[in-house]
């Protein structure tokens, strides 16, 4: 009897904080939810959490205020949603670069993809090889010989350091066989500036936020990093048909939770998530912003998808040699 008892108490404990949290889950959201935002607001990562929080909100009753928070290429963000309870009330809208680049790449970072609850991607966008004008080459054939005829390195820009675009920038160049000079920005707003102010005239861009510049004749573009041409710049071929698919890429947007987030409120988010990516409203909004709405990869098919690329990454920053510093 003295063992049953020893046995039954924790037992019993357990399955009373079971169902608290059953509970809990069942009932929540009961208060505003914040969504931490890896970018300045404007950034393409930051139009995707402000029509999420928007329509999400709707959904599950509650606002989501959206807080943006860019540093160090959305490490910081990232950290922040380790350090939160795992109640639903603090989520983060999770980047490429964020959890497939930036742990292998600082390490500061201190943590991996697998430290989170993934959720859902929500949006995807190839990136734009695109120039100022003032280099005076109009198709990637005369942009590969500019750049080799050059007797310094020629300079490329990023959105921000150590992600996909400072590493497609790398395996130009390689392919070039011929070197060049990253400058990395703080956000895409940041580096379309320069590019257009002719100070970085050539980098990858996110399609986003160069089209505009691009169909305005200020910026030439020279290839999408897509498996397809992209629907807003019909006339611009992929990397791989210009000889390059080893620079096929697309960038993405998603939503994460702190690690162990109650299986209900998943749940919850998971539907409520995928309603939102099936509203035509979510998809004008997304596509007059160059994104695309990602249906149906979530959970376990969202984790597998980020170890892929993390592996690819992986390999190509060993090969560079670059280690974050910030």
């Amino acid at each position: 009897m003295k063992n049953f008892k020893t046995l039954a108490i924790p037992l019993l404990l357990g399955a009373l904080a079971f169902a608290q949290n059953v509970s809990h889950a069942q009932a929540w959201p009961t208060k505003p939810i914040k969504l931490i935002a890896p970018s300045t607001a404007g950034g393409p990562p930051d139009v995707y959490a402000r029509a999420l929080a928007e329509q999400l909100g709707q959904l599950l009753g509650q606002p989501l205020v959206v807080e943006n928070s860019p540093a160090a290429g959305g490490m910081i963000g990232a950290q922040q949603i380790m350090r939160a309870p795992a109640d639903g009330y603090t989520l983060l809208v999770n980047t490429a670069g964020m959890m497939t680049i930036t742990p292998n790449a600082n390490p500061k970072a201190q943590y991996k993809a697998s430290d989170f609850t993934q959720i859902c991607q929500g949006v995807e966008a190839a990136l734009v090889l695109a120039s100022n004008p003032s280099l005076g080459t109009k198709n990637y054939g005369e942009l590969a010989t500019w750049i080799k005829a050059q007797k310094t390195p020629p300079i490329y820009s990023s959105y921000s350091l150590g992600s996909p675009a400072h590493f497609l920038g790398y395996q130009l160049s390689e392919a070039l066989k011929t070197e060049m000079t990253h400058i990395p920005y703080k956000s895409s707003p940041q580096q379309i500036n320069d590019m257009l102010a002719d100070m970085a005239p050539l980098g990858f861009v996110q399609v986003a936020t160069a089209n505009p510049h691009i169909k305005a004749g200020k910026l030439t573009a020279y290839a999408v990093t897509s498996e397809k041409r992209v629907a807003q710049l019909p006339n611009v071929p992929t990397v791989a048909e210009l000889g390059l698919p080893q620079l096929t890429t697309t960038v993405w947007f998603g939503l994460s939770g702190p690690k162990n987030l109650p299986p209900a409120i998943v749940s919850k988010l998971t539907q409520a998530h995928q309603r939102v990516l099936a509203s035509p409203e979510f998809q004008a909004r997304m596509a007059a912003s160059g994104l695309d709405a990602s249906p149906d990869v979530c959970g376990d098919k969202f984790m597998r998808k980020m170890n892929v690329e993390t592996e690819r990454w992986a390999r190509i920053i060993k090969a560079t040699g670059f280690e974050a510093t910030n």
